[in-house]
């Protein structure tokens, strides 16, 4: 793949920091590792034995034994991480574990039934993450320094005030390149097999990476398009939205001899472009089902989603899904004829569900999925048409507002460039007071804006969204107050039927197996692990340690809100779905994804285990 036209701007990665990074992302990797162990089992923290800093685990199969410095398990199975792994075999010294795949190496490999190759596919997968991150955190450091020069004067300390202030174009598409830092709960939260050094800066978001979206032409009897309006005009709507993009590819077409009319716009990232779809597709380009058209672009940025691009231009331009036939984390992330459809035909009935709640009390917005476009295979195999398609999505930057900012919640979880401390300690500081107490005060708050946003939707409607913190923004008042949650991404958005039905609202699904479900557990579990675990759960967490305050506190704190949201919405929830899911969320074990399981099995679909509820002890 040639990158030259991809380069990330000022792609400053400096060999001062290398070493630097390195280390820090090995114990980030290391950290996330050994937590998810614990969470996930493959190692039992009930037979820890903790001396002083050091914690001693027994590897009873190898008859080997990990000492693990600076080990701290909270109440969420989360796991701090402060020292060294060490490996000891027949009581003397082994070696240091000088990395997250070593660690899984010594631990799993004597694992019943484990076969070699997924042992080493988990492996080379977790080291890539680690050798990607520390790239990351290279380049963060000169990135940071650029970002005080620019927003540091006047900024009083506080970033996220200074972009709400400034007059920066899309202020909202920094901090998502900036709080790209991956899943919290992921060993894999930076992989990306398939991409060199290079490409990888080149194309991702934490590297600031500007792209050349190549517009393609696929033949109108070769697409299916869908919409939130039956009445819109693909081609139309696409020429009102990317102006200068369709008078382009309008131009290509008629240089040689094609009727505009016959055709449909297709933006391809530039990985799949160059890297897939002349071998996936070449039948299809042979027919002249499909043309690439030399020249016609999209200068475009990746969000805090490698594949959603976000068009350059005006600031409000619709976001683009785009597929890439590449393990992103742990998946292909490609965009599936299911997503495609289900995407207008979600956001349809959750604005209907909005008109008539008032957004929720005014808590809930989403960024809509307006339309899409997906090949149709002449045989309907959806796993080849999931490699070529599109689903457009409102840019974040409508909500933005002389007192209103979108803030994506992964960033919240990002250092500042100006102090070094998470970017939430910036909204704790403007509202409440940089301290403890103002800590717990912001996340009341926080709880009160965001709470009723999901649990509402969920109790009323049966609706599950996957609400973790790449997929929710926060909209922040002029003082940096929550006053709104705002959910995007509807791929994995799942839906209670019965409770749907009893609302007296439908949905037409794209099939049995995906959506709607006449279990409430597969919703429940979707919505408990992405949203109370993975974003709830996380800024709790991350509060408590960077104000030195018990996580029991903001556990108790959360418990507390929930319980309110469950009171005011009593008089209007089935009686007996009231108490199964009262239940559910304050006093059964929670769901808790298996990502090494998962990986261990090459799969896609979720493993399940459970986890000690964190709100039912508080």
């Amino acid at each position: 793949m040639q990158v030259a036209h991809f380069a990330p701007h000022g792609c400053d990665v400096s060999d001062e920091f290398a070493v630097q990074a390195r280390a820090s992302s090995h114990q980030r990797s290391m950290q996330r590792t050994v937590q998810a162990l614990f969470r996930e089992k493959l190692l039992s923290h009930d037979q820890l034995v903790v001396e002083g800093t050091s914690a001693w685990l027994p590897l009873w199969r190898c008859q080997k034994l990990l000492r693990l410095e600076g080990l701290h398990i909270g109440a969420a199975g989360n796991c701090q991480l402060h020292g060294p792994v060490v490996c000891y075999l027949n009581g003397r010294q082994c070696c240091k574990l000088n990395s997250s795949a070593e660690l899984l190496a010594h631990v799993l490999h004597q694992q019943d039934g484990l076969d070699s190759d997924d042992l080493q596919r988990l492996l080379l997968e977790v080291a890539n993450s680690a050798e990607n991150d520390a790239l990351c955190l290279s380049y963060r450091h000169g990135w940071a320094k650029r970002l005080r020069a620019q927003h540091g004067a006047d900024a009083q300390n506080n970033f996220v005030a200074a972009l709400h202030r400034s007059t920066l174009e899309n202020p909202v598409l920094l901090l998502e390149q900036w709080g790209a830092l991956g899943h919290p709960w992921h060993p894999n939260y930076k992989t990306k097999l398939g991409l060199r050094a290079d490409q990888v800066m080149a194309l991702s978001p934490e590297f600031e990476a500007c792209i050349q979206v190549p517009c393609a032409a696929i033949h109108a009897d070769a697409a299916h398009v869908t919409s939130c309006d039956a009445q819109v005009d693909y081609r139309h709507w696409f020429a009102a939205a990317y102006p200068a993009t369709w008078q382009e590819w309008a131009r290509a077409l008629e240089a040689r001899g094609e009727r505009v009319a016959c055709w449909l716009p297709l933006p391809l990232h530039p990985y799949q472009a160059e890297q897939v779809v002349a071998e996936r597709f070449a039948d299809e380009l042979r027919a002249r089902k499909l043309l690439l058209l030399n020249g016609v672009v999209i200068d475009a940025r990746p969000s805090m989603s490698f594949r959603t691009v976000v068009p350059q231009g005006a600031a409000n331009l619709p976001h683009m899904k785009l597929p890439v036939s590449l393990r992103l984390t742990s998946v292909e992330r490609t965009v599936s004829p299911k997503s495609v459809v289900m995407g207008p035909r979600l956001t349809t009935l959750l604005r209907q569900i909005m008109a008539r709640e008032n957004g929720f009390d005014g808590r809930l917005a989403i960024l809509g999925e307006e339309v899409g476009l997906h090949y149709l295979d002449p045989q309907g195999n959806d796993d080849r048409a999931r490699h070529l398609s599109v689903l457009y999505r409102t840019n974040p930057m409508v909500y933005r507002t002389a007192e209103r900012l979108p803030v994506p919640v992964g960033a919240l979880f990002a250092e500042s460039p100006l102090h070094g401390r998470p970017l939430v300690t910036d909204l704790v500081a403007s509202a409440h007071g940089d301290h403890a107490s103002g800590a717990e005060a912001f996340f009341s708050a926080y709880l009160a804006a965001v709470l009723p946003a999901v649990l509402g939707p969920y109790l009323l409607y049966g609706i599950a969204f996957e609400a973790h913190q790449q997929n929710s923004l926060v909209i922040l008042d002029g003082r940096l107050r929550p006053v709104q949650l705002l959910v995007r991404d509807f791929g994995d958005l799942r839906i209670h039927a019965p409770t749907l039905r009893q609302s007296g609202h439908a949905l037409q699904a794209y099939s049995a197996t995906h959506t709607l479900f006449e279990s409430d557990a597969e919703a429940r579990d979707k919505l408990i692990h992405a949203f109370m675990l993975c974003h709830l759960t996380e800024l709790a967490l991350l509060l408590a340690r960077t104000y030195a305050r018990p996580e029991g506190a903001f556990m108790q704190l959360m418990r507390q809100q929930v319980q309110a949201v469950f009171t005011h919405l009593r008089s209007r929830t089935d009686p007996v779905r009231w108490h199964r899911e009262h239940e559910a969320l304050l006093e059964s074990d929670w769901p808790a994804k298996s990502f090494i399981r998962m990986r261990l099995c090459n799969a896609s679909d979720d493993i399940v285990l459970r986890m000690p509820n964190p709100l039912k002890f508080t």
